[in-house]
């Protein structure tokens, strides 16, 4: 969803801060649109059976322990700029690939436990410390938009549509189109493929006002995902 809370999405890992060793190279992806911090007055942007939906979506991934996802980067061109690959074991257990938009291979690896952190260059682990806490569950959050209030409070405008389903990677989905406008700004608009059984995100595609592109995949909700320290340090 186009959360402010989701702007850690674009930076925790294409730019993980890890004290004590060599830090990853810093691309410069585009940020996510903030969401309007919420204010005590006004009706909230979303109402009636899009707010239940909301709570239903939030619901199901309340009870999510493990899940794997894609970042991908794509300019105005249409041009991927960066992919980055993870594993994550709720609440602070991450692993992730940063991988050559070209060839698809592996450039930079990490592994967070907490706040510990490693970085692998070449073949090399090198430990460091992490800079605040990674809150891991937002890497998806549809209750912030329910916490958004309306344009008339200085908010938002919030529209969900849904559209024809479709199938991703063999698992029937629903599709909805989302548009944020913030006061002030311009709209974002975003495509969401939610699986049918579960209601669990599996691909997550926001189209920015200058014609730049996020977007995230999600699958492995059922694997038995264990990340651990790596073995050489």
């Amino acid at each position: 969803m186009p959360m402010h809370r989701l702007a850690l999405l674009a930076s925790l890992l294409l730019a993980l801060a890890i004290t004590g060793c060599a830090a990853p190279v810093r691309p410069t992806p585009t940020p996510l649109p903030p969401t309007p911090t919420p204010v005590p007055q006004g009706a909230p942007a979303v109402q009636g059976a899009d707010r239940a939906r909301l709570a239903a979506w939030a619901s199901a991934w309340e009870a999510v322990e493990r899940f794997r996802a894609e970042i991908t980067v794509i300019d105005q061109s249409g041009r991927v700029q960066q992919r980055v690959q993870l594993a994550v074991v709720l609440p602070d257990r991450l692993h992730a690939f940063q991988l050559d938009p070209a060839t698809g291979q592996p450039t930079l690896e990490w592994i967070v436990i907490g706040d510990a952190g490693w970085i692998k260059q070449g073949d090399r682990w090198q430990l460091g410390q992490i800079r605040g806490p990674l809150d891991l569950a937002q890497l998806y959050d549809p209750s912030s938009l329910a916490e958004a209030r309306d344009a008339s409070a200085g908010g938002a405008t919030v529209t969900m549509e849904e559209l024809a389903p479709e199938t991703l990677d063999g698992v029937p989905c629903q599709r909805w189109s989302i548009t944020v406008t913030p006061v002030g700004q311009a709209t974002n608009r975003i495509t969401l493929w939610l699986g049918q059984d579960d209601q669990l995100p599996r691909q997550l595609r926001t189209e920015y006002p200058d014609g730049s592109v996020l977007l995230l995949r999600y699958w492995g909700f059922g694997e038995a995902i264990e990340i651990q320290p790596p073995a050489e340090r």
